[in-house]
């Protein structure tokens, strides 16, 4: 029986190591794609449209990498290419203008994917009757989605910042059942 408790042990272990993992690649993928449009919105900015595209086109590669259930890395990848388009054109000012909202997007989709990330624990502890680790993880979004919204008007993450004080209000009583469910409508306009 005992056996059988640590082969469980071991294989629940590694699984949640190789999701830690991919969710530490995908920040990696989104820090190093903003540091590339950055770079590229700074040299635009010079008039230097070749290193611009050069840049934009590294922020690309990495934003691709980078999860794409987050609406705003969809944008910033939008973004990003209209960049090396008018870039390669000579067009700096435009192309420029392009990369910083690139630059953006992709701040606020570093912040919308840790709020994601803690809103998911969030419903899943919520799910087991845990209010108490719920409230952590749903403040731990909360902040996030607030750091987001500081850069972006998007009407959904004020609608999720809305579900995740209703979260933490209904957590913090110990009602579990109807803080995970406000929890899932947060996550529910993160997504969008």
């Amino acid at each position: 029986m005992s056996r059988i408790l640590n082969v469980g042990l071991m294989a629940g272990t590694a699984l949640l190591l190789l999701s830690v993992q991919a969710a530490s690649a995908q920040d990696d993928h989104l820090a190093q794609a903003v540091d590339h449009a950055q770079q590229a919105a700074t040299h635009g900015g010079m008039g230097h449209a070749e290193i611009l595209v050069q840049h934009a086109n590294m922020a690309l590669t990495h934003a691709k990498m980078a999860s794409q259930d987050n609406p705003h890395t969809v944008a910033a990848i939008a973004s990003l290419t209209d960049a090396v388009t008018h870039g390669n054109m000579g067009h700096a000012p435009i192309a420029t203008g392009m990369a910083g909202t690139g630059v953006t997007s992709l701040q606020v989709a570093v912040h919308v994917g840790m709020a994601m990330d803690h809103g998911r624990q969030a419903v899943t502890h919520g799910d087991m009757g845990h209010a108490p680790v719920l409230v952590t993880h749903a403040e731990m979004a909360l902040t996030h989605a607030r750091a987001a919204a500081e850069l972006s008007d998007s009407p959904h993450i004020g609608l999720a910042i809305e579900g995740l004080e209703n979260a933490l209000l209904h957590g913090g009583m110990g009602h579990a059942e109807i803080a995970t469910t406000s929890a899932k409508t947060a996550m529910s306009h993160l997504g969008m």
